[in-house]
């Protein structure tokens, strides 16, 4: 049993391995493929297969997809198609591993060490490790399997599994919600058919188990995004539901079609996972509209909409009434922004960042922030608006974007600090956090201020700028008795974490810039009342 679950982990670390070298070799340019794929479902479909076969990450491509639906990039339907068709992308690790090349599992392993080492060959040497990895851990599963043959115990488990085909795809779904992935119950069924263990309706019971299993994950990362992202995940799971209960219904014409096709043992798990995937991709991007619907009934709209809420058109000919509905849409940028920074300073404390949350977030505030300015650029040609108050309303905007692209950029400086193999001391990690809560406190009387036009607050920000610079000084000063201290973890860090403290302190400083505009009259316009028929202005 531990020698299985080493070849499954090893087999799990080789599709980590070439996921980890593809992503840094196509750099951003997956989520950016991924983001165009907005016509259609189909689109969709096929960019979310495409991402998912070249990083072989169906978990991760997934959850890609719902902050592009968080972040209001892609719609529910089509990001119900890409979902799936990260899923069904993510098979092709699977038909990878049922080829006999096991034999040049270790000489892969090898020389794509080896390339590791050499930069222009440092993403290829880290395909060719994972591969062999793959491989290797494939095999081993394979043969512990098999081993497990003269088990009395094992032999009335898999009697009692024969019997009872829903037991063994609910093993399969939890293996596949503890694994977070598809792949790794396909792979213990290839193990167990190849070995002789079950018959080939028990494994298609496994496997398509493992499939419903591996949609928890991006269940649990949806709660961290909004709605819209949360209904691509509870539709993603329901069609596998369907399609898995459909599957044990007639397990047995699925298990002779499967054989139908062809091939060693090994061959038909694979054809059978890839088949399922794209079977449930292939009807459930058909009904993607009626998927998002049904979303949309499960869980209602909240008031958080991806979209601007208070920008009326109508409202251009007022321009008091248009100022006022900008400054609302400003100030909905702001909470955003606010979000992103108390999951920032909360992911800095722990040491473990969760960096689609806070892309979802930076991608709306963007987005809110052309809307508001495009808004203002109207207002300004179309009526005898206030220059000096549309001016504070762009420069606010535009600050609140940055804001959330320092954010963005603490996270990148600790992914850079990670991929060095270094980690922030214990109590260098503290200082920091507790800047963060310092920085974040001032934040939110800025922009307490900005909601409610509380001159005097924003005085009270500005005042405190010169006490927030001694702070980090002090920080700064306690970072270097450290060094002098020799530290070795303090040392290897340091340049992340005097970069951080700026980071800090550039953050600090966009919200006294914005509690600064407060105090020149940028609040002075504010709608008392929700807007709409009888808002009242002021």
């Amino acid at each position: 049993m531990l020698v299985t679950l080493g070849g499954l982990a090893l087999f799990l670390l080789g599709i980590h391995r070439i996921a980890s070298a593809l992503q840094g070799m196509a750099g951003p340019a997956s989520r950016r493929w991924m983001a165009r794929a907005t016509r259609s479902p189909w689109r969709a479909l096929g960019a979310g297969t495409g991402v998912a076969a070249l990083t072989q990450s169906g978990t991760a491509t997934a959850v890609t997809a719902l902050g592009l639906v968080a972040s209001g990039l892609v719609a529910v339907r089509e990001g119900i198609a890409l979902s799936l068709g990260a899923k069904l992308g993510a098979t092709l690790a699977i038909q990878l591993a049922a080829f006999k090349i096991s034999e040049y599992a270790l000489p892969m392993i090898g020389v794509g060490y080896v390339l590791t080492f050499w930069r222009p060959a440092r993403g290829a040497g880290g395909m060719l490790l994972g591969a062999g990895m793959l491989f290797l851990g494939l095999q081993l599963t394979v043969d512990s399997v098999g081993a497990l043959q003269g088990s009395e115990l094992f032999a009335l488990l898999i009697d009692a599994a024969e019997r009872q085909p829903l037991l063994v795809a609910a093993i399969g779904a939890v293996l596949g919600a503890l694994m977070s992935s598809a792949n790794a119950a396909a792979a213990v069924a290839l193990g167990l058919f190849v070995a002789g263990a079950v018959s080939l309706p028990t494994a298609l019971a496994l496997v398509v188990g493992g499939n419903v299993g591996s949609t928890v994950m991006p269940i649990l990362a949806a709660r961290e995004l909004d709605v819209a992202a949360r209904r691509v995940a509870i539709m993603h799971l329901v069609i596998k539901a369907v399609g898995a209960v459909v599957v044990i219904l007639a397990l047995v014409p699925v298990a002779r079609g499967v054989a139908v096709l062809g091939g060693d043992g090994a061959r038909q798990i694979a054809n059978a996972h890839t088949l399922f995937n794209a079977a449930v991709a292939i009807v459930g991007t058909i009904g993607a509209g009626l998927l998002a619907g049904l979303g949309n009934r499960l869980l209602p709209a909240r008031t958080e909409d991806i979209g601007p809420k208070y920008l009326r058109a109508a409202a251009l000919d007022d321009p008091p009434l248009a100022s006022a509905l900008a400054l609302r849409e400003t100030v909905r940028i702001s909470d955003h922004v606010g979000v992103m920074m108390e999951r920032a300073v909360a992911f800095l404390r722990r040491g473990v960042w969760e960096g689609e949350a806070i892309a979802s977030r930076e991608a709306k505030v963007d987005h809110l922030t052309h809307a508001v300015v495009d808004y203002l650029a109207r207002l300004r040609r179309a009526a005898a608006a206030d220059p000096a108050v549309t001016e504070r309303l762009l420069l606010t905007a535009t600050e609140l974007e940055h804001m959330g692209d320092q954010v963005r950029r603490l996270h990148r400086r600790e992914e850079r600090l990670r991929g060095t193999g270094v980690e922030f001391s214990e109590e260098g990690r503290a200082e920091l956090a507790d800047s963060g809560d310092r920085v974040l406190a001032r934040m939110r009387s800025a922009f307490t201020a900005l909601a409610t036009g509380d001159v005097a607050l924003a005085r009270t920000v500005i005042a405190g700028r010169g006490e927030l610079e001694r702070f980090v000084a002090r920080m700064r000063l306690a970072h270097l008795a450290r060094l002098e201290a020799q530290l070795p973890e303090s040392r290897a860090s340091s340049s992340h974490h005097l970069e951080v403290l700026t980071l800090l302190r550039q953050f600090d400083a966009s919200s006294t810039r914005v509690a600064g505009w407060v105090t020149e009259g940028l609040g002075v316009v504010r709608v008392v009342d929700e807007p709409g028929d009888g808002a009242e202005v002021s």
